[in-house]
């Protein structure tokens, strides 16, 4: 997990500074999507790599936030949230995606 991620700052909207960040993969019904998942005090971002017009972008409201879990062996996890009785699923290195976990609950349960 990159702390004070790098990753696309640029992208995130002006005032966002990111708490946390790390490389995940989106898995939905249309494939898989690669990018990062960024922490920042009000929201939960999933910005593709592709950027695609922000098509495959999550944007996800601490206030809307359900839960996270992560499951996986010792090179493959998943990192599922759900939102406002929806979800996406995650996939990347178990361990960062656990720190990552880690660092929303700490966010939003300090």
């Amino acid at each position: 997990m990159v702390e004070h991620g790098k990753g696309h700052p640029d992208r995130l909207p002006r005032g966002e500074e990111p708490i946390a960040e790390v490389a995940a993969d989106r898995l939905d019904e249309d494939g898989r999507h690669a990018g990062r998942l960024v922490l920042t005090p009000n929201r939960i971002y999933f910005l593709d790599d592709e950027h695609n017009g922000g098509a495959h972008d999550d944007i996800i409201d601490h206030i809307r936030f359900q839960g996270a879990e992560v499951t996986g062996d010792d090179t493959v996890g998943t990192l599922a949230l759900s939102w406002s009785d929806q979800g996406k699923v995650y996939e990347g290195n178990t361990i960062e995606l656990g720190a990552f976990k880690v660092a929303i609950d700490d966010q939003l349960n300090p």
